[in-house]
């Protein structure tokens, strides 16, 4: 806990928790997404995976920090490939 003198310090946490708290649902509501495309992808007799479009994605977030400056590519690109693998690895474990 930090001294009752620094209020400011404790507002900017907040807001980060915030953000975390954000990213946490956004997380969870992407997931609800894929394993919906995957679905739609078994209905069309379509792959569950798309290395293509993993690459579209993971370059989309890289995107993102040529943009804003305010992160690297290499953070972005390190977390979408986190989020695809977990999200690959769960759309082909549905399935068994």
């Amino acid at each position: 806990m930090l001294p009752r003198g620094n209020v400011r310090l404790q507002e900017i946490r907040r807001k980060i928790d915030e953000i975390d708290d954000t990213i946490a649902t956004l997380l969870i509501k992407r997931m609800e997404y894929a394993m919906q495309a995957r679905a739609e992808k078994l209905r069309l007799n379509l792959p569950i995976t798309d290395s293509e479009r993993e690459k579209e994605v993971i370059a989309r977030w890289q995107e993102h920090a040529r943009k804003n400056n305010q992160v690297s590519e290499e953070l972005m690109r390190r977390i979408a490939e986190l989020v695809t693998e977990y999200t690959r690895k769960k759309e082909l474990v549905e399935g068994k």
